[in-house]
């Protein structure tokens, strides 16, 4: 498992922890696939509901990198 695998794991955790991801939502379900499967284990249905629901989610809470100019 590679640390990128890893980050993206606690990353997960660290959404669902904060209750930021309804139960009954797709992004629910795509982040627990990925702290049990990796990412690799998504559908392209399933990559398109992490980019579009999942990664606004860590840009708000702040866990997914930021631009440079942005800090």
């Amino acid at each position: 498992m590679t640390e990128f695998d890893m980050q993206l794991k606690q990353t997960m955790r660290t959404l669902l922890a904060k209750n930021a991801l309804k139960p009954d939502s797709a992004a629910y379900g795509v982040a627990h696939q990925i702290i049990g499967k990796g990412m690799t284990s998504l559908s392209w249905r399933q990559r398109f509901v992490y980019l579009e629901q999942v990664v606004p989610l860590l840009r708000k809470y702040r866990l997914a990198p930021q631009p440079d100019w942005v800090l």
